[in-house]
């Protein structure tokens, strides 16, 4: 097993136990921070890109049809509470979480019944800022349409991946045939897989046509799953396949990986992850455990959550290399970005003794990542893993204004596998070690 490596002078080389013994992270959704961000208005103060989705009817309450979807800019994600005034007997919200910053569409439900037709304008309040859309209300006239459906040949819209709630891009579109003009209202109801799909309108004329079904809701499981429309009489089904979110650094409980070094059988590592987890700051991370010999026992290797598309270490960041632990939270892998992007760790500080001369200075050290390679296949031993994302992970110095390269890790993180290959040089490129994953069991 390879121990911690310091190296002195301002560049010194450091670390390495660590998961060549490498960190992970772990993500779980429930994160209790207060979003902050702010609504997309244009120059009028409307609000930018707004769509008012269903048919607005006096003394008709609102169905699951009848909603707005708004833009907003989230500077911190988080949770999220969006509202309106009460207009006419009815209004529009939504609670929920944001698990990423950027731009996001946000679905306000209705809610109520409208007391009188003509056109509301409706003020949107989110963190501080506002903006308006309006709403058309029409007497509902004629009667109800009468027509047949098929599920033959829909056309599915939209991605359907399990944790993420559904947009307005997630829609189905069926063949009808109507008979008799009127209004229709067609609802997947109840919930099949934590989804309803629902529409709503008015045929204004006879013949073979189609309807838009859209989809509410947040998918729990993944797999292919069947939603009933019942029209009259009768029933037809169409389905919808929902996949799991790729995960490029597994926590679930009892999955292991052993790892070589250098192509020697004989100096390898065991890593697993046991039940329980660890909480910081009310975030929950999972626990790993490694040891490079069963007889003597495992210890802890670190804590990992993910969030989104991010995944976090908590932890002694400086691996050993500082003398007093430096506890903190990193990111060291985003299975969303692409090629070439950058992000960095916390710069911290503390004491070193350089190990040659005893002497003890402070020094302020951070890590710089970046993407290398974006989903493409490595092959590790005889095994080829597909989807794997290749990140650089450098330690960096701060000397007077320069931040120098110390030493660097290579690291490889297979889509539903975890780290498969992980690389220590030295800063002028020359190896320390390679670790090659040689086994692997998720559960």
């Amino acid at each position: 097993m390879k121990t911690i490596i310091r190296i002195s002078s301002l560049l010194a080389l450091v670390s390495v136990l660590f998961f060549a013994c490498q960190k992970e992270v772990s993500f779980e959704r429930g994160n209790t921070r207060v979003s902050v961000g702010s609504l997309a208005v244009d120059g009028s103060g409307n609000c930018l890109g707004a769509v008012v989705s269903g048919t607005y009817y006096k003394d008709t309450t609102l169905k699951a049809s009848n909603y707005v979807d708004i833009t907003v800019t989230v500077d911190t994600a988080g949770t999220y509470s969006i509202t309106t005034d009460n207009v006419n007997g009815y209004s529009f919200s939504a609670t929920g979480t944001f698990s990423a910053t950027g731009t996001q569409t946000v679905r306000l439900a209705g809610s109520g019944k409208p007391l009188n037709t003509g056109t509301n304008i409706f003020t949107v309040t989110y963190n501080g800022t506002t903006c308006e859309f309006s709403v058309t209300v029409t007497a509902a006239t004629g009667g109800s349409a009468v027509f047949t459906v098929s599920c033959t040949s829909p056309v599915i819209n939209g991605v359907y991946q399990v944790g993420t709630a559904l947009t307005a891009s997630n829609t189905v579109t069926l063949n009808v045939n109507v008979t008799t003009i009127g209004t229709w209202s067609v609802s997947t109801a109840p919930a099949v897989n934590g989804i309803v799909f629902t529409g709503s309108g008015t045929f204004t004329a006879t013949g073979a046509q189609t309807i838009t079904l859209t989809g509410n809701g947040t998918p729990s499981t993944a797999g292919s799953f069947n939603f009933p429309v019942t029209v009259g009489g009768s029933t037809c089904n169409f389905s919808v396949t929902v996949t799991a979110v790729p995960d490029y650094f597994p926590r679930t409980t009892y999955s292991n990986w052993s790892y070589e070094y250098d192509g020697d059988p004989d100096d390898s590592l065991l890593v697993k992850v046991i039940p329980g987890t660890h909480t910081v700051s009310g975030n929950p991370y999972n626990i790993f455990l490694y040891t490079d010999d069963a007889a003597f026992g495992f210890d802890t290797l670190g804590y990992y959550r993910r969030f989104g598309p991010n995944y976090f270490e908590w932890g002694d960041i400086s691996y050993g290399i500082l003398d007093d632990p430096y506890r903190i939270e990193y990111t060291f892998l985003k299975d969303d970005q692409t090629l070439g992007t950058t992000w960095q760790s916390p710069q911290f500080s503390g004491p070193y003794t350089d190990p040659t001369t005893g002497m003890t200075t402070n020094i302020t050290l951070r890590w710089d990542l970046s993407i290398l390679q974006q989903n493409v296949t490595v092959t590790v031993g005889s095994t080829s893993y597909a989807n794997t994302i290749k990140v650089k992970q450098e330690l960096r110095q701060l000397v007077g204004t320069n931040w120098l390269l110390v030493a660097y890790f290579e690291r490889y993180y297979a889509r539903d596998k975890g780290l498969i290959k992980e690389d220590l040089f030295q800063n002028t490129g020359a190896p320390i070690y390679v670790q090659d994953v040689r086994r692997l069991v998720i559960y």
